[in-house]
């Protein structure tokens, strides 16, 4: 026998049970498909690791997956809710939050791990203060991670499926799933917790829905930075008051060093406070970070701009 024909044919006895693998991991996505999905069981409400799922929506950038048990206890008028809902979303998606935020911050992984370009959200049942997260795993092959969904994928809290607040939570998962892209797998360096949460949570700037203050993500965590004026920026406890400093640091930052400090630092090797330096010496500022962070907590005390421009926050909605 040929021994070249020999190994093609071992080679391809040996590719079979890798092609089935992966075409059964990956799910067909298929309206009503159901799915079991892994998920962080410590943002789970009943601390679950896997919980069933099924497609209810698909649109040109995003599959919708809702916790089964969930959905299918739903009468047919807030399923088509919930539809409806979900139709506004995609158009959201489709015509600001996706091209805005990638014309900011660069790309997600496309067609990605799974090979397909769509976006997965998949709302299940979480603790009351998690509104939605990402996770890296799902980046990965399941011969890499086995706990892995293999797509492109972001969780949403079941109790925010109908509220309006539902886009924020997207854009700021979504900007967890540019930065793995931009940082993990381009630059193979995993970001900083406390930057990593501050870009994403400034997404809601960035899209115009803190425009209108009163009710607004960054009026909230003005408010939380005020009950708790004393937290770290870079000690992240995921606490609603480390949000809240990302946050109010950011604003500061980005009013007076504009928003390629946050998107050029994401392209880096560096991470943290060294990525922020560097650009801010690329872009010909004297300033280092530690003199931003103190003139930052002199405006957080007296916010003026008549004793100097940089003892105050210039946004409109913080004065």
């Amino acid at each position: 026998m040929d021994c070249r024909k020999k190994y093609k044919k071992l080679i391809f006895i040996a590719v079979i049970p890798l092609f089935f693998l992966f075409a059964n991991s990956a799910g067909a996505n298929s309206q009503s498909d159901v799915l079991n999905f892994n998920i962080n069981e410590d943002f789970d409400a009943a601390q679950r690791s896997q919980v069933p799922s099924v497609l209810v929506k698909t649109s040109s950038n995003l599959y919708f997956y809702v916790e089964k048990s969930w959905w299918d206890l739903q009468v047919p008028a807030a399923k088509n809710e919930i539809l409806a809902n979900f139709d506004a979303l995609s158009n959201e998606f489709d015509k600001n939050i996706y091209p805005i935020l990638t014309s900011v911050f660069g790309s997600e992984w496309k067609p990605g791990v799974d090979g397909d370009s769509k976006i997965t959200i998949f709302f299940h049942a979480m603790k009351n203060s998690t509104a939605g997260y990402f996770r890296s795993t799902d980046e990965y092959l399941k011969l890499q991670v086995p706990d892995s969904n293999e797509r492109e994928m972001l969780y949403i809290a079941l109790a925010h499926i109908n509220e309006p607040q539902l886009k924020i939570f997207v854009a700021h998962e979504f900007v967890h799933l540019i930065t793995f892209n931009q940082k993990d797998r381009i630059n193979n360096v995993q970001e900083e917790v406390w930057l990593n949460e501050a870009r994403a949570d400034y997404a809601s700037t960035i899209l115009g829905y803190d425009s209108a203050y009163e009710g607004s993500n960054l009026q909230k965590r003005a408010k939380d930075f005020l009950n708790s004026p004393s937290d770290s920026l870079t000690e992240w406890q995921d606490s609603k008051y480390d949000y809240a400093a990302a946050s109010m640091f950011m604003h500061y930052l980005v009013d007076h060093y504009g928003i390629n400090i946050l998107s050029d630092s994401l392209k880096l090797k560096l991470v943290g406070i060294a990525s922020i330096n560097d650009i801010l010496d690329k872009n010909g500022y004297q300033e280092d970070f530690a003199q931003i962070f103190t003139n930052w907590t002199i405006a957080m005390v007296i916010n003026e701009c008549s004793l100097d421009i940089k003892y105050c926050y210039l946004n409109q909605n913080l004065k």
